[in-house]
């Protein structure tokens, strides 16, 4: 059987999972709420297909919870599957390392990088920020938003990483 696999933000780093939306399904499924009750069955059931490191742990807890989210909204909308983000030089798009990483702290609201990005990766918090929503839109290559944040609050990974693809 071919497991699902995909990127997710855990921490600053891409991690790359199998199995994710088979969780996701399975728990869903079960009636576990998208809340921190669900936290050691989602913890234990990516286990089954991945490592993850006993010191980040709680940063995989919140990515993982994050998804989850993000998978039981689109199920309750009827969507019922993971995004599609196609795909990069035949590369699925989720397995390409290239996203942007918005440093709160920096951020002073300004919005000057969604009204440029046009593809949904940004969207506005509760006080005012702005926080990286869906980073796998985010165009392979591009940075200009990067360029347009005056305080410097988004970075991006060297371009280099983009030579093993």
């Amino acid at each position: 059987m071919n497991l699902s696999y995909r990127q997710v933000r855990v921490g600053r780093f891409a991690v790359g999972l199998s199995g994710l939306n088979e969780a996701f399904t399975a728990l869903y499924e079960a009636g576990y709420e998208p809340d921190e009750s669900a936290v050691p069955e989602l913890l234990a059931r990516v286990r089954q297909q991945n490592y993850i490191p006993p010191a980040a742990e709680a940063e995989y807890a919140t990515a993982l919870l994050g998804e989850f989210r993000r998978f039981c909204e689109q199920t309750a909308d009827g969507c019922g599957c993971a995004t599609d983000y196609g795909t990069w030089r035949g590369q699925p798009r989720e397995a390409i390392p290239w996203y942007p990483t918005l440093r709160a702290e920096l951020c002073d609201g300004c919005g000057a990088c969604l009204r440029f990005c046009t593809f949904g990766v940004y969207a506005t918090t509760d006080d005012g920020k702005v926080k990286v929503v869906e980073p796998f839109k985010c165009v392979v290559g591009c940075s200009t938003c990067a360029r347009v944040c005056k305080p410097g609050a988004i970075a991006f990974p060297p371009r280099e990483v983009l030579q093993a693809f």
